[in-house]
Formats: C-alpha cells, sequence, structure tokens
C-alpha cells in the first residue's frame, strides 16, 4: 500500500525524470492497472532508494546550469514539457551533454529546500558526472543518459521556453492587471553556471576534510573548494552509493553551495593546502566505473 498522505515515486526517462506521486486513492499514473507492476508503482520507496549506483559514464568535471524552479507553475511546466504522466510531481531533470561536458539542471528548490529537494539536486547533478545510473522505473530496463550536442541544446531550449511561457501565463490575473488583488511573484531567475569538479574520496579521507576544514558545521560531509571569481568549485565527497539517501543529499547540499559566496573566514590558498595535505596522506577512491 501507498502512504496516502506524501509519498514519493521516483521515475526515468531518457534524461532521468525524478517524479513524485500519489496513488493510494486509486488515481494517478499508479491507479491504472496497465501500470500496477511499473517499478515505480510495484517497488517501496526503501526498495527504490536501495538501488546501487552504477554509472554509465564518469565525466568529473561539468560546465553546469542550474535553472531553480521557485513556484508551482514552473515545476508543472517543466512535468508537461517532458511528458510526465499524469498524477506524477516533477521534482526535477538533469539534460546532460556528454560531448560538451556541459550539464543543465532543472530542480524544484524553494527558498527553504526540504532534505527531498536536495536529494533531487543531488541526483540530477549525479546524472551529469555518471550518465544513466541508474534503471527506468517505468520500465525496468537499463536506462541511458546520453544526449547528443544537438539534442541536448534542443531540450534545453524546450524546456527554458516552457517554463518562461508559463510563469507568464500565471502572472497575468484580472486582479493583479487592474490593481484590485495582489499580483503572483516575478519570474524565475536565469539560471547560474559554474565549472564543477567532484572528487570522490572514501569515507574517512572525506571525515577528516570536513572536520578540517568545517568542524563548526554538523549537517554537511567532505569539503568544497571555491575561486574567488565564483567560476569554478571543486567537491570532495564519497560517490553516493545508492540513487536516493544521505549521500545524495550531502551532494545536494554540496552543489547548492557551490553557487551560494562563501562565508568561510578561511582563505582559499588556506583551504587548497589543507585539502591537498589530506588527499596526499590519504589511500586512493576506486574507479567509480564499476567492471
Amino acid at each position: 500500500m501507498f502512504d496516502s498522505n506524501v509519498i514519493r515515486r521516483w521515475a526515468a526517462c531518457l534524461v532521468s525524470v525524478l517524479l513524485t506521486s500519489s496513488c493510494s486513492d486509486g488515481s494517478g499514473f499508479c491507479g491504472s492497472s496497465v501500470n500496477a507492476k511499473a517499478p515505480v508503482c510495484s517497488m517501496t520507496e526503501a526498495q527504490m532508494a536501495a538501488l546501487p549506483v552504477r554509472a554509465e559514464w564518469w565525466h568529473p568535471k561539468q560546465t553546469v546550469t542550474l535553472h531553480a524552479l521557485e513556484t508551482a507553475s514552473q515545476t508543472e511546466a517543466l512535468r508537461r514539457a517532458v511528458g510526465g504522466h499524469a498524477g506524477m510531481e516533477l521534482a526535477g531533470i538533469a539534460v546532460p551533454d556528454p560531448e560538451s561536458q556541459r550539464c543543465d539542471i532543472y530542480v524544484a528548490l524553494p527558498p527553504n529546500p526540504s532534505a527531498f529537494q536536495l536529494e533531487a539536486v543531488g541526483h540530477e547533478l549525479l546524472h551529469c558526472l555518471a550518465g544513466g545510473f541508474h534503471p527506468d522505473m517505468l520500465t525496468g530496463k537499463a536506462a541511458s543518459s546520453y544526449l547528443s550536442a544537438r539534442q541536448a541544446a534542443a531540450q534545453r531550449d524546450g524546456l527554458s521556453l516552457a517554463i518562461e511561457a508559463a510563469e507568464k501565463q500565471s502572472r497575468w490575473t484580472l486582479s493583479c492587471t487592474f490593481g484590485t488583488g495582489s499580483c503572483p511573484p516575478p519570474g524565475r531567475k536565469a539560471g547560474k553556471t559554474i565549472e564543477i569538479t567532484f572528487h570522490p574520496v572514501t569515507a574517512d579521507t572525506q571525515d577528516r576534510l570536513h572536520r578540517a576544514l568545517e568542524p563548526t558545521s554538523h549537517r554537511d560531509q567532505g569539503g568544497i573548494l571555491t575561486d574567488p571569481s565564483g567560476r569554478y568549485c571543486d567537491i570532495y565527497l564519497t560517490l553516493p552509493p545508492t540513487y536516493l539517501g544521505r549521500g545524495m543529499e550531502s551532494l545536494g547540499r554540496r552543489m547548492l553551495a557551490c553557487f551560494t559566496p562563501s562565508s568561510s573566514t578561511v582563505s582559499t590558498e588556506q583551504r587548497q593546502r589543507i585539502i591537498d595535505e589530506l588527499l596526499a596522506a590519504s589511500p586512493p577512491t576506486p574507479n567509480p566505473i564499476k567492471p
């Protein structure tokens, strides 16, 4: 049985769409007998969350553009644009361009994101780095995240246009136009782009980095290094072992920290020296591409 309140369900299309669904009342995608055996409907949340990460590729350096969706109209427009099924709500999508090592991430990201929304950020970033790392949750078959440069450009343009059109429509109301009521919030901010390099480290090295770089923080692990210009960011973290869970949440938090000006009192040069010294004394990490 599904939780009748807030049950999270995940599914994948070509670029791994991240979906949620509430199907316990017999409605929506999972309410149809045709779809009942789909993994997204037949597996529990815990079973899906425990699926291991199996990288399709490993491109640790990516030019990432973050498109933060802050309103319901934006996320609904994204769901319709990618052909999301009725009864499901889109949480995020990645549009990787492995030929140019560029990746655009569209995620539902209100001002105070929940742990689930942070997992979505990490999940989509990992698609940029590792491709189709989990099966398609609609069919159970192996899924690829590969897009040619032309396909990726068409995806980016189509998604951005759909979101902008929906946002313009949501801002047009009679009460707002004639000044008789409040107006919807302004349109979404333009996506910000940063070159991100992910450095997989062992769990022990991750903890040591965290204690050395951010001893006052009890929430995150690992560490990041951003250059003063804000154009580059290095993430030092263990590779999430499963396609949901705390590992993805930590990766999501770290990615968002790359896009946020640092308030650390430790200079970039000091952080770089600490990281270099710790990594020099650390054991090597295994190849993310499992044989």
